[in-house]
């Protein structure tokens, strides 16, 4: 069976919690840190509030009375309520002994455990599973599960969209993407940074773009060799310099969330630069024969961002086009031949590009149609 929607989860939870007769038992799983950690403070708020709380962390050694606890109502409140926290070994260790307890959790008391598995291939496990209310969570999706779908719709992009309105700011899909592609897709950096970008605009009540976005992300965050591409075939320099900046200074992230390799970052960052204006090149030249600008993007496979990709081709003459890809080429020459710094390598090649439109002369039918 699928794992839902982590928000579905907590829904399932919040719905729990405000019922007649909450559960004694619930346990939060799952490979999804954030959206345990917001499960469990979410099911804390609801213990009532004479009851005992105890808190374990189940990494470390106990005084092994835990269970106890879960017998019967203490002598000062109306009972007891356990939370164990990193519960996999602890509950190793007691597995056993908790199958059989569950069922007879005295009255007031409760189990709230949080472990990142659990292990229903044994009877215990499978009588633990039936014996408490189970949260799984897992990770957001970040691409669409149809590849050929937009990015935009990703699932993240979507619960991106949702957090940001809980927290007071309406985002249009393009700028939840770009919060996705420079913050990256672990929850517990999206938040504070969707809080930092509610108070840096102020009253918002426009749905905010790419472009309202891109000032505040620039100051904090890593940026991206998409985000590099597009500062220069926007023509803004000084964005592009200090993206540039930021892809040697943070990194870059991969698609699991960690940071690529240094060695990489240069590699990676040209040939996306180069993908980039190629395909500008391709679109410029179908503009300049006659082509509708509204048919270039599908004639050259540009399925997203459709209009932006259009204004770039617009703006940019086929000789400046023609003459980034050489200096793009150069730079790899240099890399391998003078054993310079990447990063000024990467600069001195903005610092060409920005210089004047006109192509270089060796670059003149380099680039064939």
């Amino acid at each position: 069976m699928a794992v839902p929607n982590p928000e579905r989860e907590l829904a399932r939870l919040e719905k729990l919690l405000k019922s007649k007769e909450p559960a004694r038992a619930i346990f939060v799983v799952g490979p999804a840190r954030f959206f345990r950690e917001e499960a469990v403070e979410m099911a804390l708020a609801r213990i009532p509030a004479d009851a005992e709380l105890r808190r374990i962390d189940g990494g470390e050694p106990t005084d092994g009375r835990e269970l106890d606890d879960l017998r019967g109502a203490g002598l000062f409140g109306s009972g007891t309520w356990l939370c164990v926290r990193r519960a996999e070994k602890w509950l190793d260790s007691v597995r056993e002994e908790l199958a059989g307890l569950l069922p007879k959790i005295g009255q007031g008391c409760g189990l709230l455990l949080e472990a990142q598995k659990l292990d229903r291939r044994t009877k215990a496990g499978k009588a633990l599973a039936a014996a408490a209310e189970v949260f799984e969570f897992r990770e957001l999706y970040t691409e669409p599960y149809d590849r050929a779908r937009s990015p935009l719709e990703a699932e993240s992009v979507g619960w991106i969209e949702k957090r940001a309105r809980k927290l007071g700011l309406s985002l249009m899909p393009e700028a939840a993407f770009l919060v996705q592609t420079v913050v990256g897709s672990d929850p517990a950096e999206i938040v504070p940074e969707l809080r930092r970008i509610r108070d840096a605009v102020g009253d918002a009540r426009r749905n905010l773009g790419p472009d309202d976005l891109r000032q505040h992300l620039h100051v904090a965050f890593e940026s991206t060799p998409f985000e590099l591409a597009e500062a220069v075939l926007s023509g803004d320099r000084a964005r592009a310099m200090r993206s540039a900046a930021a892809v040697f200074e943070r990194g870059v992230r991969t698609r699991d969330g960690g940071h690529m390799d240094p060695g990489g970052v240069f590699p990676f960052v040209v040939s996306w630069l180069w993908q980039s204006l190629a395909k500008a090149l391709a679109g410029r030249r179908l503009l300049d024969a006659g082509m509708r600008p509204a048919d270039v993007a599908g004639r050259v496979g540009v399925r997203t961002f459709v209009e932006r990709f259009v204004a770039q081709v617009e703006g940019n003459p086929a000789p400046r086009l023609e003459r980034g890809l050489e200096l793009l080429l150069q730079a790899q020459r240099d890399l391998r031949s003078t054993g310079e710094s990447p990063r000024w390598i990467l600069e001195r090649f903005l610092a060409g590009y920005f210089r004047g439109v006109e192509p270089l002369k060796e670059v003149a039918g380099r680039f064939p149609a």
